[in-house]
């Protein structure tokens, strides 16, 4: 997989935006790149930097739909000069900041939990081409996804839903890509679909039905292509 930015993103949704602007503003210390309205049900995406990898906070206007949570578990950003801290950002996920170099982390490492670590591993490595650097452990650009034993996401219809819910990742082209997904054995659970000028994105699932998006973020790749809808 050809990648446009050697860093993951993560996404999450919430209808407390306040709360979370001073979490990831203050306790984390990240910046606020810039908002972002989707043109979905009214959600402005707030878009925070962590080593150019993005947590894209996503405020919704409307009530979250009661889903179970997702599988990505815990999000770990390396933060030089400063003590490491433990926490959970205002949905209840994890957070940790930490020395950069802590379990291999320089930018971000997003921890997802499944009854079925090697299944989970597989899929990562071979239909999305992340690189296994660890029994358990994956790597795309420089971010980390560490795979570990428990209770695990559920396949759900939306991706919209409480807490973290998706990764990011980008690349060249997002029609190509997902047809490589797909040859691997991957599932699309949403076609690809071009956001104005932005980006044209689309999403898989994991074994366990958590959500990635492969997005075509036109200020990365230099060029916009025509949609292909």
């Amino acid at each position: 997989m050809r990648l446009a930015k050697p860093h993951l993103d993560i996404g999450l949704f919430t209808n407390d935006i306040a709360s979370h602007r001073q979490f990831w503003g203050e306790t984390c210390g990240l910046r606020l790149d810039h908002e972002l309205p989707l043109g979905i049900e009214g959600i402005v995406q707030s878009r925070y930097d962590a080593h150019d990898s993005v947590i894209k906070v996503n405020d919704c206007p409307n009530a979250l739909p009661a889903l179970p949570r997702s599988g990505y578990v815990g999000l770990t950003i390396a933060r030089a000069g400063q003590p490491a801290w433990s926490g959970s950002h205002p949905g209840g996920d994890a957070v940790s900041l930490v020395p950069p170099g802590t379990d291999g982390v320089v930018g971000i490492g997003v921890t997802v939990s499944t009854p079925d670590p090697a299944r989970m591993m597989a899929f990562y490595v071979e239909a999305l081409e992340f690189e296994a650097v660890g029994e358990h452990v994956a790597r795309c650009g420089d971010s980390l996804l560490f795979v570990e034993r428990g209770a695990g996401g559920s396949p759900t219809e939306r991706f919209i839903g409480p807490a973290f819910r998706y990764l990011t990742f980008q690349i060249f082209d997002c029609d190509a890509a997902c047809t490589q997904v797909a040859a691997r054995g991957g599932r699309i659970a949403a076609a690809p679909v071009t956001l104005g000028d932005v980006a044209r994105y689309a999403f898989v699932v994991d074994p366990d039905g958590n959500w990635i998006e492969i997005s075509e973020r036109f200020s990365l790749t230099g060029y916009v292509r025509p949609p292909a809808d």
